[in-house]
């Protein structure tokens, strides 16, 4: 078995090295300099300073000219995650960001959190088939782990929305059309893609597998479920009674908002990528009120937080029905690890969010993902305005 991991890490190192795409050419900076966190490192100052001066062709050779002269970073995926955050940080096109991730890859045969962390990094990207590739492997090496599935399902549904929107009548169906025209064949592609993202998270509700340390994930997957099959359903009319998996969780009872949908202003989604570690949503209201796991229903909005993932990966979310107008801020609190992070240097975490979920003419998704090193650090990851 240990064999056949092997070569299956080494075959991902390939196909993710034939999806490089590093751009040497001396691109201009962008307009307006942007101000990239490179904390108390000077090889990631020297490679901001070197592309505010001289655009990509200089930090990547500013890049490699650190990497000689200090060959303690070359064996540290973490040194390859640091220099593409600094890089989509100072604006560099996303590929060439994507380039030093593939990089993580060939330091050495990746393990899960390796895998997944990287992962994290390409969907901030918007590079799903690769992120995908990846969160496969991450399901052979680590089936054990609820996360691994809702990570995939997650994935695969980002990946399927923005494939969708270029289908003939697809983009009438998400200025909310009632009946959009879709192809046969791009239908037959949104069930395929559908019946892996159902069963994945049908599998994270209904199994009694887990370890106690993840109890109570099963509501924060319930809705993603449910939100993905009313997706699919608005968007391929002809999928409408084929996705929902009745058998296993009778709609009736489990379909949150029924066919249409959970309907909610705000949804904000906290995981990260680290065992045994504990990670706190927080969101500031524009009431004043600040909602978090010891505070986990707001008295002035009526939004809740989810359990407190104290030994897992999360997640956390926080679910607005009706929300009053202003600007949300999320933030993370990293309280504690119990697991070490050679592998990648740090903690990450994902942060998405969804604005009008289920008003699939309005909805509005964003994503991102930060890397957490301090204990107790304490940082905005995210804004909503409403």
């Amino acid at each position: 078995q240990q064999m056949q991991q092997q070569q299956m890490q080494m075959q991902m190192q390939q196909q993710m090295a034939r999806c490089s795409r590093r751009a040497i050419s001396a691109a201009p900076p962008p307009p307006e300099k942007p101000k990239p966190t490179t904390g108390d490192e000077p090889w990631l100052a020297a490679m901001a300073q070197a592309y505010a001066s001289s655009g990509l062709g200089g930090a990547l050779t500013c890049f490699d000219e650190q990497l000689k002269s200090n060959p303690a970073l070359v064996g540290r995926p973490s040194t390859y995650i640091r220099a593409s955050e600094c890089l989509h940080a100072c604006g560099a096109p996303e590929p060439a960001c994507a380039d030093l991730l593939f990089d993580v890859l060939e330091v050495k045969l990746p393990d899960f959190q390796t895998c997944r962390v990287v992962a994290y990094h390409l969907l901030s990207l918007g590079l799903f088939d690769e992120a995908v590739q990846l969160l496969d492997l991450v399901i052979e090496l680590a089936p054990a782990e609820p996360h691994s599935h809702t990570d995939i399902a997650f994935a695969k549904l980002l990946r399927l929305r923005r494939t969708g929107k270029d289908v003939a009548g697809q983009e009438a169906a998400l200025l909310g059309c009632a009946a959009p025209t879709v192809d046969e064949k791009a239908t037959e592609h949104a069930h395929a893609e559908m019946r892996h993202v159902v069963t994945a998270l049908t599998k994270v509700v209904t199994s009694t597998e887990w370890p106690k340390r993840f109890e109570e994930i099963e509501w924060p997957a319930l809705i993603l479920l449910s939100w993905a099959v009313a997706w699919a359903e608005h968007a391929f009319p002809s999928l409408r009674g084929s996705l929902w998996p009745e058998v296993e969780l009778p709609a009736a009872t489990y379909r949150v908002g029924g066919a249409a949908g959970p309907k909610l202003d705000v949804f904000v989604w906290l995981g990260w990528d680290t065992d045994h570690t504990d990670v706190d949503l927080h969101v500031k209201e524009p009431t004043g009120e600040e909602v978090y796991y010891s505070h986990n229903r707001s008295s002035s909005t009526g939004a809740r937080v989810s359990r407190d993932f104290t030994k897992g990966f999360g997640p956390e979310v926080y679910t607005l029905p009706r929300a009053p107008k202003g600007t949300y801020r999320i933030e993370t609190n990293y309280y504690a690890s119990h697991q070490a992070t050679a592998a990648t240097g740090s903690t990450s975490a994902v942060i998405w969010s969804v604005q009008h979920m289920g008003d699939f003419s309005r909805e509005q998704m964003q994503f991102s993902s930060v890397r957490l090193t301090k204990h107790k650090q304490r940082q905005q990851v995210l804004q909503l305005s409403v």
